[in-house]
């Protein structure tokens, strides 16, 4: 048996750990469309820019993030796209319509 490097499990802890937080998912999915500014962030997950900021700011230290500026706007974008995947495996885990209540009203 092959043991992952320990850099690489470090990476991936970093990583895990940005994720954990409602925030910080919601900003992934918005994320998915392509790069966004903190001020439709600010909208789209209904909460204050310094809230959305803290978030981003985590992102960005974890190298999830990236981070552009377009005149006086900041967009956001994910680093790798790969994370995608792992946003889409949670979604099948965690937001699957459970098949017992298909059809309920």
């Amino acid at each position: 048996m092959n043991l992952v490097p320990w850099e690489k499990l470090h990476q991936a802890t970093r990583c895990l750990k940005a994720l954990a937080h409602p925030t910080r998912l919601a900003i992934l999915c918005a994320l998915r469309e392509g790069p966004v500014n903190v001020q439709a962030l600010e909208s789209l997950l209904q909460t204050s820019q310094s809230n959305v900021s803290q978030h981003l700011a985590i992102l960005r230290d974890k190298e999830v993030l990236t981070s552009y500026r377009q005149a006086n706007q900041v967009f956001y974008a994910v680093r790798d796209p790969r994370m995608f995947e792992l946003l889409e495996l949670l979604q099948a885990i965690y937001c699957k319509t459970d098949p017992s209540s298909e059809g309920d009203v």
